[in-house]
């Protein structure tokens, strides 16, 4: 994870930091309305997976934590708001060691969320949604 990714990013890298998007003061800027449109497409089947295009993988809302949509290919997983916020300042979001904490291609909770995060923001509308355009312009 670069620690850099975002201007009002505080924090090591290592937990409980890696998850700071959850708690950050500045979000309501830009990138709760983004993380909300992720919220939003995972709920738009009313309970019901979300097929992501170009992949296998399906998208489920998490009614008990706003910060988490999960993920289903064979298993469930997370993807957390920090996650996909890192994604779109980084273009980064793979799997990592915990030697490979500050790796920058790796991603802050340490899981793979690419090609997943990339066809997210394809069924949001792709890289150029006047929400993504935002939320890049507030991490820099």
């Amino acid at each position: 994870m670069d620690t850099k990714f975002c201007k009002y990013y505080k924090g090591t890298g290592f937990p409980p930091t890696n998850r700071f998007c959850r708690e950050c003061p500045a979000s309501s800027i830009a990138c709760d309305k983004l993380w909300q449109l992720v919220v939003n497409l995972s709920n738009s089947q009313k309970g019901n997976p979300v097929n992501l295009p170009e992949t296998k993988a399906v998208l489920y809302p998490n009614p008990n934590n706003w910060n988490i949509v999960h993920l289903r290919i064979n298993s469930q997983w997370n993807l957390g708001k920090e996650d996909f916020l890192y994604f779109i300042a980084t273009g980064q979001a793979q799997l990592g060691r915990k030697t490979q904490r500050l790796d920058p291609s790796v991603s802050p909770s340490m899981t793979r969320q690419v090609p997943y995060v990339q066809s997210i923001v394809q069924a949001l509308g792709g890289y150029q949604i006047p929400e993504i355009l935002a939320v890049k312009k507030v991490q820099k």
